[in-house]
């Protein structure tokens, strides 16, 4: 059996070595909760803002190191604490645990916070998630009365308008809508792209919401679009467009891209962005719309490329991105400017900055065969990575006084008792818990919770 290294701050009694560690608990927690109220600033302020940076938990994972399924965690939870003083309070003074504030924050309300801010106290983590996950299961359940005309009303209208924007119009049951809704929002805090202010022209990444789910939406279809085809096969990432551009000839060229029997207006640099990575059919008209030739199919990047692309690459490229699904090929020098279809011109980029290097100005810079330097709009180089993030090993020790003298600052009384449960080995009665939750009663803790059988006073 190894042995713990031998240091300093290691007690050598059990005891104190048990108080140390539930006392250090606590200091966690408050520091956790430091952490989520100056989250909570960075966001409210936009501070998080950046080149390249997509949302605030795309920060957390550049800056801080934290996985982006976790750091969406930690921006929820920052958010909600401001509308839960009592839980926000609790956690301030280190009581109750980061895991905790977590589940309790998916489902409460200034009506049941309390009542949850009590099970958190005399229960564990787990009696909280279960707590929380029966009463979601419970407030889930509908009246099936309405289930019929409610599936016979479903419905999906689209169409395209005067100046070629499509238009939805559609209606879901209640749990098809869950499922919809369950996958755009899902889409939308994978990609929340940054919101960029310019006073004269609206940036691509200056975002409502509404635009954030059409955003969603179309990375669904496309995500749809790249896994199978018409036979419910994979189709290859090439595959996912077939651009159809229409130039015509007169004095000044004009592209259009095909869908349906539609042509509908497309931007230079939104059809060199497409052909990056797509099967790429040309069509040459006249003035007058006339066709005067078509093109051979091409495949842009060829399958064999586009897996050597993959294998070095491992997701996008721009600095600071970990997006490893959603990719696209990019010409570094574009082939409509002379660039050739070759490993050393192609990098993977993500939607998000793909469009960023092609519409907002960013440039790419080759050094070498395989090294690639990113400049932003302004010309300066982007840092390739963080370094160093975090303090070294041997100041840890320290850093953890000086968090306990801030503490202490603030006039936090953290002991070994803090942060330890109240639990005492009782049976929790979720019934009567999610009953009340259900009914929006503002109840403490009471002992009929922990012991089945005894009548809710």
């Amino acid at each position: 059996m190894s042995q713990l290294p031998s240091l300093a701050f290691i007690p050598a009694d059990n005891a104190a070595l048990s108080d140390e560690i539930t006392r250090l608990a606590g200091h966690i927690n408050a520091a956790q909760h430091r952490f989520l109220t100056l989250l909570a600033a960075l966001i409210e302020r936009n501070a998080w803002e950046g080149y390249g940076i997509k949302s605030p938990a795309h920060w957390l994972n550049y800056h801080c190191g934290i996985d982006l399924g976790a750091a969406r965690e930690k921006v929820r939870v920052a958010k909600s604490l401001s509308t839960l003083p009592a839980i926000d309070d609790a956690f301030r003074s280190g009581t109750i645990s980061y895991s905790k504030v977590r589940a309790m924050t998916r489902s409460a309300t200034q009506e049941n916070e309390q009542m949850l801010l009590q099970v958190a106290l005399h229960g564990t983590a787990q009696h909280v998630e279960q707590l929380v996950r029966k009463y979601r299961r419970a407030e889930s359940l509908t009246d099936n009365r309405r289930a019929e005309s409610q599936y016979e009303a479903r419905e999906l209208t689209c169409y395209f308008d005067d100046d070629g924007m499509l238009v939805l119009r559609g209606r879901m049951t209640p749990e098809d809508g869950a499922v919809f809704m369950k996958a755009v929002e899902a889409m939308v805090a994978a990609q929340n792209p940054p919101v960029v202010t310019d006073e004269e022209t609206t940036s691509l990444s200056e975002k409502t919401f509404p635009q954030k789910r059409v955003d969603a939406l179309l990375a669904l279809a496309e995500q749809a679009v790249s896994t199978m085809d018409e036979g419910l096969q994979p189709l290859s990432s090439a595959d996912k467009y077939q651009v159809v551009v229409h130039i015509q000839r007169s004095k000044e060229q004009h592209c259009s891209i095909e869908s349906g029997a539609h042509h509908l207006p497309l931007s230079p640099a939104t059809a060199k962005r497409l052909g990056c990575d797509a099967s790429l059919v040309p069509v040459l008209e006249d003035s007058k719309g006339n066709v005067l030739n078509v093109g051979r199919k091409t495949r842009a990047i060829p399958p064999s490329i586009r897996r050597a692309l993959q294998i070095r690459d491992r997701g996008c490229r721009f600095p600071g991105c970990c997006e490893s699904r959603y990719v696209d090929a990019h010409h570094v020098q574009h082939w409509c400017d002379g660039g050739e279809t070759r490993l050393d011109n192609l990098v993977l980029l993500c939607r998000h900055h793909h469009r960023l290097l092609h519409q907002e100005g960013y440039e790419i810079v080759k050094h070498g065969e395989q090294q690639f330097e990113f400049l932003t709009p302004a010309g300066g180089a982007m840092r390739a990575a963080l370094v160093p993030q975090f303090a070294a090993a041997e100041d840890i020790a320290s850093e953890t006084l000086a968090i306990e003298k801030e503490h202490d600052g603030l006039g936090l009384a953290i002991d070994s008792r803090t942060a330890v449960t109240r639990w005492e080995g009782e049976k929790m009665d979720y019934d009567l818990a999610v009953g009340a939750m259900l009914r929006g009663r503002m109840v403490g803790f009471n002992a009929w919770l922990w012991y089945p059988g005894v009548s809710a006073p």
